[in-house]
């Protein structure tokens, strides 16, 4: 029997989503670290968590690749186990039907024979962890092994977001935006993150890397080209990783650290062992952590330039559609349907940025005032 770390990292180039070159490196990715088999035995059932977040084609980078869920689909079936693929999109899902249509995931099942697992209807377990309580899908928890397969992308409030930050899609519909409310800052939503995370607990993490988004992601960004597919038992290493491969120290990402803290993996990159070296990329685009900034700030001193240092969500009137997505994913009701475009009562928002996550249109932007500009550029 080969032993492999857990924080060992399998990485294959692929650069495009070319089905037999996606086919392959997903395959050679898992069989470094064992292969499929190594992992579940025939009969066992098998949910692959893609990330899901808008109703949107595959070109704009927002979703996991279809092409990446199809190649674990082969690998799942050659082994024996029964897959299935299940995932809460980021607002209110209603007719997730659209969902899997419009992001290809339902083409591929369909092809495949498998069974899309509808999370608002699948009933939840409530679990406790450090003090608060989480409504995590059924079938998440049920199945015999899950399979967490995230997009690379960058995060307006959690800065990054891809294998630990992806399993918040295992909690049903509206229940994601009480946690906005309730953990409006950062860190707190990052503590979140991880104890989803942790409940979860995916063995194994598959990552399209391929095309990633920068800027201001998960759904305002831009595709950037990295050509990557990564897979590892350890969500917080490849995390790491991969944010030390974009030019991010890890630990300044909040849900890195607070795992770290919490001893879920590794983050330490010198700890980490990886099947091939990838070059730094120190042009990458990060959003703007001005809310991790406001985090760091003394209390006594915040009050005092809460009148001079914001950060808030604005539309940009002619990008607009007036759909009201943004309206309807307010966890606090701080958007109203206006004549020309939603309304802000900023006195109610708490800068979650669900209406930016939600917005299908890239029309909502992050404003901010002059010294949230000049300490932004710091972080």
């Amino acid at each position: 029997m080969i032993f492999i770390k857990k924080s060992f990292i399998s990485i294959e180039s692929c650069d495009s989503y070319d089905p037999e070159l996606v086919d392959k490196a997903v395959k050679s990715c898992v069989d470094k670290l064992g292969g499929m088999s190594s992992f579940i035995k025939p009969g066992d059932n098998v949910l692959i968590k893609p990330n899901m977040l808008q109703a949107k084609p595959s070109e704009e980078a927002i979703t996991t690749h279809p092409q990446v869920l199809e190649a674990t689909i082969n690998i799942v079936q050659s082994a024996g186990g029964i897959a299935m693929v299940g995932d809460s999109p980021g607002g209110p899902a209603n007719g997730l039907e659209h969902y899997w249509n419009i992001t290809g995931f339902a083409e591929v099942c369909k092809h495949h024979d498998v069974e899309l697992v509808n999370f608002e209807k699948s009933g939840v377990y409530i679990k406790e962890r450090n003090g608060r309580k989480y409504y995590i899908a059924k079938p998440v928890l049920d199945c015999d092994f899950l399979i967490n397969l995230p997009k690379i992308k960058t995060h307006s409030l959690t800065v990054f977001t891809c294998a630990l930050k992806n399993m918040f899609g295992t909690i049903p519909g509206l229940k994601k935006t009480e946690y906005h409310k309730i953990a409006p800052k950062t860190t707190n939503f990052a503590e979140i993150i991880v104890d989803i995370y942790a409940l979860t607990k995916p063995r194994l993490n598959i990552v399209d890397g391929i095309v990633a988004m920068q800027g201001m992601g998960p759904s305002g960004g831009d595709p950037r080209d990295l050509g990557l597919i990564l897979s590892s038992s350890d969500g917080l290493a490849l995390d790491s990783f991969i944010c030390h491969t974009l030019g991010k120290k890890p630990l300044k990402v909040p849900t890195n650290r607070i795992a770290y803290e919490q001893g879920l993996g590794e983050a330490n990159i010198e700890k980490i062992d990886i099947s091939m070296d990838v070059p730094i990329i120190k042009d990458f685009k990060w959003p703007p952590n001005i809310a991790g900034t406001i985090d760091k700030i003394p209390e006594p001193i915040m009050r005092g330039l809460s009148n001079l240092m914001w950060s808030r969500p604005a539309i940009d009137q002619e990008k607009c559609i007036k759909c009201d997505k943004c309206v309807k994913s307010c966890p606090v009701n701080a958007l109203t349907s206006g004549n020309i475009i939603p309304d802000f009562d900023y006195t109610e928002c708490i800068n979650c940025l669900c209406c930016m996550e939600m917005c299908p249109e890239k029309a909502i932007h992050l404003d901010e005032s002059f010294i949230s500009k000049i300490i932004s550029r710091f972080t």
